[in-house]
């Protein structure tokens, strides 16, 4: 699968920009008429030879743009091409959980599955696909400390922007969660290096968060906008492919109710 391309209901979505290019970009046919060429698939020598102009005028455009809104899609995956996970699991949080280990996790992932993680908070589960193809090291960590349930009854310790509080990277529309105290502090007693960074900042975004990209330990964060101008230091692990709506309404101090990873089939 493609690293840059971005993944809405594919089916449906090529269907919705062709109608969209044809009833907006086509001066020279009505909108029924473009809605029965579309449906019917009859597209004629010339329109055919203007469809591909227009989406060539298109991408011009789109690329122009800023990141879309979230309510522009309930199912906005992008490494951003994830594949939309599973429904999330029935699950109970650890009531004790271990939250110092003396040395980092051995890798445990299997090449032959795909990992979602669920994050449920007060608003609703957020489904994340983690991507260990483009970031080995961050997937096995956090998946380590997720099924040990060291996130569990944790809160969201910043978000950002904030003048106040944890610090924040700048001025980027972030929620950061996973640190081991009630200041947002503190890790999981050890460090490991990052992967290279793959993809972009975009919405939806996960990825570890630390001062120093040879430092990473359980603390995470979640893009709630578009965070391109951040450094490209945060190891980027997985992107939100559902629950946009329980990301959105994430407040500083909300609780982590549990996290929970299921592996899946692997990415096409």
């Amino acid at each position: 699968m493609s690293d840059s391309k971005e993944l809405v209901d594919e089916p449906a979505i090529n269907r919705y920009h062709r109608l969209w290019l044809c009833v907006h970009w086509t001066p020279m046919f009505t909108p029924s008429q473009a809605i029965s060429t579309v449906r019917n698939g009859t597209e004629s020598l010339a329109l055919r030879r203007w469809y591909w102009f227009a989406c060539a005028g298109a991408l011009i455009a789109l690329t122009s743009c800023g990141t879309p809104t979230p309510a522009s899609s309930p199912h906005l995956a992008t490494i951003q091409s994830a594949v939309v996970c599973p429904a999330p699991p029935t699950h109970t949080p650890i009531a004790h959980p271990i939250r110092h280990y003396t040395s980092a996790p051995r890798s445990s992932l299997s090449g032959s599955l795909g990992y979602c993680a669920y994050i449920a908070t007060i608003h609703g589960v957020i489904s994340v696909r983690l991507r260990p193809e483009y970031a080995p090291k961050a997937v096995n960590n956090f998946v380590f400390l997720a099924k040990r349930g060291f996130y569990d009854g944790l809160a969201f310790d910043q978000v950002c922007p904030a003048s106040t509080g944890l610090a924040c990277p700048g001025a980027a529309p972030l929620a950061i969660a996973g640190g081991s105290t009630a200041s947002g502090a503190g890790g999981p007693g050890y460090s490991l290096a990052a992967d290279p960074v793959i993809g972009k900042y975009l919405f939806g975004a996960v990825a570890m968060y630390s001062d120093s990209s040879s430092a990473l330990g359980s603390e995470f964060m979640i893009s709630k906008g578009d965070s391109q101008a951040l450094p490209r230091k945060y190891d980027i692990f997985g992107q939100v492919t559902d629950g946009i709506g329980a990301l959105v309404q994430v407040q500083k101090g909300d609780a982590i109710l549990w996290i929970a990873i299921e592996a899946t089939a692997p990415e096409p």
